[in-house]
């Protein structure tokens, strides 16, 4: 294993957590404000796409 596989190895470490926690908190919200599969339709998936915008991405080094 070369220095690259280990750095993208925990490049998708860290954009796996950051996505799991994306997910939790998009949850949250959802149950705080009484949207989700059922009753949010339209909004909610919009409310879905705009809270998985605000996780940072890293680019990928080539």
């Amino acid at each position: 294993m070369d220095i690259n596989d280990l750095f993208d190895k925990i490049m998708k470490s860290i954009n796996q957590f950051a996505d799991e926690i994306a997910e939790q908190r998009l949850q949250e919200k959802m149950q705080d404000t009484g949207r989700g599969p059922k009753n949010g339709g339209k909004n909610a998936e919009n409310f879905e796409a705009k809270e998985k915008q605000g996780v940072t991405s890293f680019p990928k080094r080539e």
